[in-house]
């Protein structure tokens, strides 16, 4: 009977670290459309984030139609993205290259777009 306890609360303990997890990252879910200095016009969609944090979704671009979705790793010939929200901030590694580390502010997602040394230009983008 004592191991049953145990096991129906280690039950209950994973189930409520997914639920605030999901719900930490539930802000972030939604349409966002901004202007990437360097880049242009750009829309992300976020569709899910999970219990760990991954971003489930894509990014588009004005810019010759660039379109890429987020996946495990990042992958240029692929065109998938890696994204991540952890405390309150979203990490998305891009297909195109470069960073972006955008926090939840208000109604929009704003930070920083960085790619190698030579582009580094703040970022916000307000929920459409």
């Amino acid at each position: 009977m004592q191991s049953r306890r145990i096991f129906i609360a280690g039950i209950v303990t994973s189930l409520a670290s997914a639920g605030i997890a999901q719900t930490a990252g539930g802000s972030f879910v939604g349409t966002w459309k901004g202007d990437v200095p360097g880049i242009g016009d750009a829309t992300l969609v976020i569709s899910a984030v999970g219990g760990d944090g991954r971003v489930e979704g894509r990014m588009e671009f004005a810019l010759h139609g660039f379109s890429s979705t987020f996946a495990e790793k990042v992958d240029s010939g692929a065109r998938t993205n890696r994204g991540t929200v952890s405390d309150g901030t979203l990490i998305i590694e891009a297909a195109l290259g470069g960073r972006y580390v955008l926090r939840r502010t208000g109604d929009g997602l704003t930070g920083r777009y960085t790619r190698g040394t030579t582009l580094d230009v703040p970022v916000t983008l307000r929920k459409s």
